[in-house]
């Protein structure tokens, strides 16, 4: 196992070769968040002299326990998690400046849970099977990362911190990758649930414009209605007066506080109490705004959704994750609530009510604001692809369908992992010849911006007249405006 020590401009970091792939780990790309930092954008990294050893994972970020929650980020209790997280990894074919196309992944978990570390974004079969530089990373979570003080105190104006790491992050990437293989002008950003959210977010925020070059965003897209600044700011007031601090108290509360008081937001307000959030200065306009204005008309899209994908959720935490919606959703879209479970009820025969509702919010929360993403980056840049994940798993007695996140294993061609299979159930070594083929594409992508040539069909463009869409399943086929009935009844925000 040969070592190897790449010089970065914080100093040299000692890595790893398991060929064909090199590997440097838990480097950090800003300094620690803690003690005053906290709730504070990210600063830069202090250097160091001598070689910092870069052959293990960093901390994860602070997060839940919750043995339903653990089960879907993958955070077992051994994994050691804390405020000191901000570290990155790199996965590469080699540290000799070759000018690689780079990925970099933002892992997602509702903004609580998750990491860049879960063996399956370990960036090994990218960088071995199509020669791509695969960074991966980790940022902060919950209040942590989102907590608003901009109203509260003077200098707080900079919220959204878990964005800001991110940043961050690509900042780092710019500046250090070409020392390991990877070229600084060709990066893509991917992420799926809160990282494709994560990644809507970006593509609306000034800072990060010139960091990335195309992006892929998987089951999450730009939040349609974003929380607002007034929003947030009576959430912040909540949470001091349920910790019984001030604004200058805030360094001093133990970790544990806050998370057990996360946890009590996630319960009362589900799976979506987290999110970024439009504060005026990092984020200053809801995202989807910039883009139909054509802040991006230079990154190309590849995006989509499953189509189940709700039931991972229903299917592990019950009626928690459905009964927050449904008061919202009616204020929201009103009668249109019946009209669009009518519809899924009649597409989808033998579904029951229930089945209803979780389709309803599955395409709610990820497929409608896809598609409004897709048609208003579509206006700007041609380079815009949309698929439908719709490989239906039997895994538990065939409950999950094609369930939110089962598309991970096929694209970081991971089938063989343990909790791979758990997923994927009896299917997962038939399913190889189709991870081949999505990995594959996506790496097309990363590559070039066009994700044709990997295997699967033709995959034309996206347009608000044709919407032409890849379905990926066992038979893989392109269909125009998959879901249109429904789509169409869903108003635009």
């Amino acid at each position: 196992m040969t070592k190897l020590a790449v010089e970065t401009r914080a100093g040299i970091v000692r890595g790893e070769l398991r060929p064909p792939v090199s590997i440097w780990r838990g480097i950090p790309y800003a300094a620690p968040p803690i003690g005053d930092l906290r709730f504070r954008p990210p600063q830069r990294v202090t250097p160091w002299t001598g070689e910092r050893d870069a052959t293990k994972f960093g901390t994860v970020a602070a997060q839940s326990r919750d043995p339903a929650i653990a089960m879907m980020s993958g955070i077992g209790d051994k994994i050691v998690s804390g405020e000191d997280c901000l570290t990155l990894n790199v996965f590469s074919p080699g540290a000799d400046h070759a000018k690689r196309p780079v990925m970099v992944w933002i892992h997602g978990g509702a903004f609580i849970m998750g990491s860049g570390s879960t063996p399956l974004y370990h960036g090994d079969s990218f960088a071995a099977q199509h020669d791509i530089v695969v960074v991966t990373l980790n940022y902060r979570l919950g209040f942590f990362g989102l907590l608003y003080l901009g109203d509260l105190a003077p200098g707080r104006e900079a919220g959204n911190y878990a964005l800001l790491d991110q940043i961050e992050a690509l900042r780092w990437v710019r500046d250090n990758i070409a020392a390991f293989g990877g070229d600084p002008d060709n990066v893509t950003v991917m992420g799926e649930s809160a990282g494709a959210i994560s990644i809507g977010s970006l593509l609306g925020m000034p800072a990060a414009r010139g960091l990335f070059h195309r992006a892929i965003l998987q089951s999450g897209a730009t939040v349609l209605s974003p929380p607002t600044r007034e929003d947030m700011t009576n959430v912040a007031r909540n949470v001091l007066a349920d910790l019984g601090v001030t604004v200058g108290e805030l360094p001093d509360v133990p970790e544990a506080k806050f998370l057990a008081l996360q946890e009590k937001l996630a319960r009362e307000k589900g799976l979506a109490a987290f999110s970024p959030y439009v504060d005026g200065v990092t984020v200053p306009e809801p995202p989807i705004n910039a883009v139909r204005a054509g802040a991006i008309a230079n990154i190309p899209l590849l995006l989509g959704t499953n189509r189940d994908e709700w039931t991972l959720f229903e299917v592990f935490l019950g009626d928690r994750t459905i009964t927050p919606f449904e008061a919202p959703l009616r204020a929201r879209i009103g009668t249109t609530v019946d009209e669009l479970l009518a519809i899924y009820a009649r597409e989808r025969p033998g579904r029951t009510e229930r089945q209803a509702w979780i389709d309803l919010i599955g395409d709610v929360a990820f497929r409608f604001p896809a598609i409004q993403l897709a048609e208003a980056q579509s206006d700007h840049q041609r380079a815009v692809y949309m698929y439908r994940f719709d490989w239906a798993s039997p895994a538990i007695n065939g409950r999950l369908g094609a369930a939110h996140g089962l598309d991970l294993p096929f694209v970081w061609n991971r089938v063989d992992l343990p909790a791979s299979k758990f997923l994927l159930g009896e299917a997962a070594e038939s399913a190889q010849p189709l991870a081949t083929m999505i990995h594959a594409t996506w790496a097309a992508f990363i590559r070039a911006g066009d994700p044709n040539g990997g295997g699967l069909p033709a995959w034309p463009t996206y347009d608000r007249t044709r919407r032409q869409t890849m379905l990926i399943d066992r038979t893989c086929s392109v269909v125009e405006d998959p879901g249109g009935v429904a789509r169409a009844l869903f108003p635009a925000l």
